[in-house]
């Protein structure tokens, strides 16, 4: 009796084959012929999961932005300062781009194509980043309540710079090639903790 398909996995290994093409041609030059060959179904069977390369994307950043959510929920419950778990979450944040390095690539390489088409990507950026920016800015409001700074900042001006860090290292990491995870660590650490010197 064969096993009954789980398609969820499928699915799962269908946007993994996907962002591997987009990263290597581009996301505007790789077609559903591509995507069904490399991933070892047909290309009706990819239709049947994704109505076009949009939802395939969307659904890449949902696979993202659920693993986030999951690391976000495990260190609120926490017992330790809001600057730590703060740390905490975003260096795990920082880890996953170096692990989603592809995807990375592939994000830089769409907004480029909205840049050249004419479009201005500043919405859909902020569309999906507004999650990671709400995550900073309330375990920062949370660190100046506790009295963790010891004196008030400016928690809109601190998320930015903390947020930096992650534009900064997406940067690094599809145009130079040459981003090293331990460095950005480094470089984000420095920035949550310069908060306390500013």
């Amino acid at each position: 009796m064969p096993r009954p398909i789980d398609h969820a996995v499928r699915k799962r290994h269908i946007v993994a084959e996907s962002v591997r093409l987009f990263a290597r041609y581009g996301y505007a030059d790789v077609t559903f012929g591509m995507i069904a060959r490399e991933s070892g179904v047909s290309r009706t069977l990819v239709y049947t999961y994704f109505k076009d390369k949009r939802e395939i994307f969307n659904a890449a950043i949902s696979q993202v932005t659920s693993r986030i959510r999951a690391e976000y929920e495990a260190v609120l419950p926490l017992n330790i300062p809001s600057v730590d778990k703060l740390r905490r979450i975003t260096m795990k944040v920082m880890a996953m781009m170096y692990e989603y390095r592809d995807f990375i690539c592939v994000i830089v390489d769409v907004l480029t194509g909205y840049r050249r088409a004419g479009i201005n990507p500043h919405d859909r950026v902020e569309a999906h980043t507004e999650g990671l920016r709400k995550m900073i800015g309330y375990f920062l409001q949370s660190a100046v309540h506790g009295g963790e700074y010891g004196r008030p900042i400016d928690v809109q001006q601190a998320t930015s710079l903390i947020y930096s860090q992650f534009e900064a290292a997406a940067l690094r990491i599809a145009v130079t090639g040459r981003a090293e995870l331990p460095e950005s660590v480094r470089e984000l650490d420095a920035a949550i903790l310069s908060l306390r010197q500013i």
